[in-house]
């Protein structure tokens, strides 16, 4: 599946004094493949462009396709059984007793059986890293905030979407609430073949994560590629309002010292394993 933005641009309040333009002549097409992360300052234009990608949003100007296809406004509600959108804190929206009835609301609204329903259920909790037989008949409100995360996730994942954005995802988490849950997001692409696209202004935690990399700037596109090669180009993040990952910026500060650490370097990970390579037989 591809969903393609195709010169979108639109308007808060069109027609009126109030009105502002969030986006602004963006093209850009992802898909199942897409391991993707969006990010730009506050104002930019990412949870407007992000709505636009299942439907919530019909572009003032522009288009959206879906397979080629372009989107009209009576389709708009059935590609969000394709298109999963989970939004920043989406666990303050659990309003059932147990985390079963709250994982299964999709699917029965979908009008699923109560076999393929549980059994959906069983397999979201799965994939968020969750055993079914622990968690299910647990109150989702007395759930850690990384344990509410996933269920808020795992809501989502019982639609069976083929592709899988998050906004801010990562917001609110202690240190190893967001680390196991970017595990959780790797897993889900990597093992279920589910496209998944973040949106955050942690360039760290991106970093770490994804293989594509959409820059936006006042609500146009100001980069789409390679991350490695955007935290190469120092200028295009700081008129983005961007500062580049510590892992890079550590890279840099040791390449100034004449350290042989390749420019493609941007996971910690990565690093350590540059930083061993170059420093193997130099005395302490």
């Amino acid at each position: 599946m591809q969903l393609e933005l195709e010169a979108v641009g639109f308007v808060y309040q069109p027609g009126t004094a109030l009105a502002v333009e969030a986006l602004r002549d963006v093209s850009v097409a992802v898909g199942q493949t897409d391991f993707a992360g969006i990010v730009g300052p506050t104002g930019s234009g990412k949870s407007t462009l992000v709505q636009h990608l299942n439907g919530l949003l019909i572009p003032t100007t522009g288009r959206v396709l879906i397979d080629g296809v372009p989107l009209v406004r009576a389709a708009a509600r059935g590609l969000r059984t394709h298109v999963g959108l989970v939004f920043q804190f989406p666990e303050n929206q659990f309003f059932e007793a147990t985390v079963a009835e709250d994982v299964g609301f999709g699917p029965r609204n979908l009008g699923c059986s109560g076999v393929e329903t549980r059994q959906r259920i069983a397999e979201a909790l799965d994939m968020v890293g969750l055993d079914p037989g622990v968690f299910g008949g647990r109150n989702p409100f007395e759930l850690s905030g990384g344990e509410k995360r996933r269920v808020a996730i795992a809501g989502v994942l019982a639609m069976r979407p083929r592709i899988l954005v998050l906004d801010e995802p990562t917001a609110g988490l202690d240190p190893v609430g967001r680390r196991e849950l970017m595990s959780n997001l790797r897993d889900l692409h990597y093992r279920e073949g589910i496209g998944v696209v973040v949106v955050s202004h942690a360039l760290d935690e991106i970093a770490e994560l994804v293989e594509r990399l959409i820059v936006l700037r006042a609500g146009a596109i100001v980069f789409d590629g390679r991350p490695s090669v955007a935290f190469g180009r120092g200028e295009l993040l700081a008129r983005a309002g961007l500062e580049p990952p510590q892992g890079v910026r550590i890279a840099n500060a040791l390449r100034e010292k004449h350290c042989d650490i390749p420019l493609s370097t941007v996971r910690m990970d990565d690093l350590a394993e540059a930083i061993a390579r170059a420093t193997k037989g130099v005395p302490t």
